[in-house]
């Protein structure tokens, strides 16, 4: 996989550079974050205070009538074994990964006719698989591939299937990771469907779907300032900071739904997600998220996010312990800069975590 992704990345790099289009778009933003410091407390042990790391993420993309690309360059500060617990730095994604060297969401798609396209690495989610706060997407919402062709038949509709690289090359103990979906989309709706991982393969080392899934998933879009996202996946996960902190994910088969509205000066948001009780690993039955803010001032905003991850498991043995998150921010923005800074709470039983999340985003 990591190889393939050095080679999509220089593909696209040589394409974007070595092709003219009338209509290119480039863009570039630049974030680097942190959580400054972690101040954890479980039970009746002594708090524990450690830094939380620093992360830098850099994208480039590049659109035109027949070429899309995208660069994406990862590095965050970590504690990894054989360094004495010094903090370094690596490249790689996702940031939880104890090290790595990956490109992230770099992709690539050429388009030599119209309704015909080619694709490398690229992500393509349904529109109704998007959670805002988390700014993630459904897992089941995926239907694009390593590899694969996307057909345009008809103005708003999209067809895309393909195969995962290493499915094909580096495992001959599975079948191939073969995936697919469609959606159409206009001003007023957006609908499609993915299937993942037809073969039904199990996960390994080169192959890290479990399993088939699929999601259906819709958007409404008709209403001025309203966006509401709906669908369902089977076998399918999602992971917002509130879950990962209690160590563990919303899994299985989720209902979803999440929105945005904005009128003048006022913004909300709200995710909910749920497996309906029916998983059955150590996994969070319920994900509920709300925020709120208000643009004091053009350039000044004041938000406050609450969430919560809900385990109905009533044998205690099998229970991930439930976990809270209240989160108010200040984000300023000015020019092409955003700058955030607030104060992230975890709280449970017997647990409580605070940290500060800051970041700072230009772009051109």
């Amino acid at each position: 996989m990591i190889k393939s992704k050095v080679l999509a990345a220089s593909a696209a790099l040589s394409l974007a550079c070595g092709f003219a289009f009338a209509d290119s778009e480039f863009s570039f933003w630049n974030k680097i974050s942190s959580n400054i410091v972690d101040i954890t407390k479980e039970g009746s042990a002594d708090s524990k205070n450690e830094f939380s790391g620093i992360r830098n993420k850099s994208v480039f993309e590049f659109s035109s009538d027949k070429l899309d690309a995208g660069i994406e360059l990862v590095f965050w500060s970590t504690k990894r074994d054989g360094t004495d617990e010094k903090e370094v730095f690596v490249l790689g994604h996702p940031e939880d990964s104890p090290a790595g060297y990956d490109f992230g969401d770099t992709f690539l798609e050429v388009r030599p006719f119209d309704f015909l396209g080619f694709e490398f690495h690229e992500k393509m989610w349904l529109a109704g698989s998007y959670f805002p706060m988390w700014d993630d997407n459904v897992t089941a919402g995926n239907m694009g591939s390593d590899f694969g062709a996307v057909i345009r038949p008809l103005e708003g509709l999209k067809i895309g299937a393909g195969l995962d690289f290493l499915s094909v090359f580096n495992d001959s103990k599975y079948k191939p990771v073969v995936n697919f979906g469609g959606e159409w989309a206009n001003d007023a709706f957006a609908l499609g469907a993915a299937v993942r991982n037809v073969a039904d393969n199990e996960a390994s080392e080169t192959n890290s779907a479990d399993g088939i899934s699929f999601g259906v998933y819709g958007s409404l879009l008709k209403v001025e300032g309203l966006v509401l996202n709906a669908g369902f996946g089977y076998n399918a996960t999602v992971e917002p900071n509130v879950t990962k902190v209690g160590g563990s994910s919303v899994a299985g088969n989720l209902a979803t739904l999440t929105g945005t509205y904005e009128k003048d000066a006022f913004h909300t948001a709200l995710e909910f997600a749920t497996n309906f009780g029916n998983s059955k690993e150590k996994k969070y039955d319920f994900y509920i998220a709300a925020t709120a803010g208000y643009n004091v001032i053009e350039p000044l905003s004041v938000d406050c996010a609450v969430a919560a991850a809900l385990d109905t498991e009533s044998e205690s043995e099998k229970k991930v312990d439930n976990r809270f998150q209240v989160n108010p921010s200040v984000t300023y923005t000015i020019g092409n800069h955003e700058l955030k800074a607030g104060v992230s709470v975890y709280f449970g039983e017997d647990f409580s975590r605070v940290n500060f999340p800051v970041y700072w985003k230009y772009s051109f």
